[in-house]
């Protein structure tokens, strides 16, 4: 499984029913994670509306949950940033040297 940063961001009409009636949201998103196979590490709020989680997972489940955040018109905006270790970095430049030798950029 992937490790991904995922960032959304509540709308207004989502704070409304935040402020009529106060509750914890995080287990209610480790379970939606938990429903799609994924694993939610950690999550954070800021006071800008943005929910900022860690989970782990793959593409298809990520964009399931995606589906289903977007459907439900709590958020206005959803993305995920799969993120990789530094030695998978270390790793990713030696594989994108071999790469360049074999691209030509158009015109070139």
């Amino acid at each position: 499984m992937s490790l991904y940063l995922t960032r959304a961001r509540y709308t207004p009409e989502a704070y409304k029913g935040m402020i009529a009636n106060p509750a914890e949201r995080a287990s209610i998103a480790r379970g939606m994670f938990d429903a799609a196979g994924m694993k939610m590490q950690n999550i954070w709020m800021s006071g800008k509306g943005d929910v900022v989680c860690i989970v782990e997972g793959n593409a298809v489940s990520g964009t399931a949950v995606a589906m289903v955040v977007m459907a439900s018109g709590a958020f206005s905006d959803a993305e995920s940033v799969e993120l990789i270790t530094p030695e998978q970095h270390v790793e990713a430049m030696k594989l994108a040297s071999n790469v360049a030798a074999k691209y030509r950029a158009p015109g070139k």
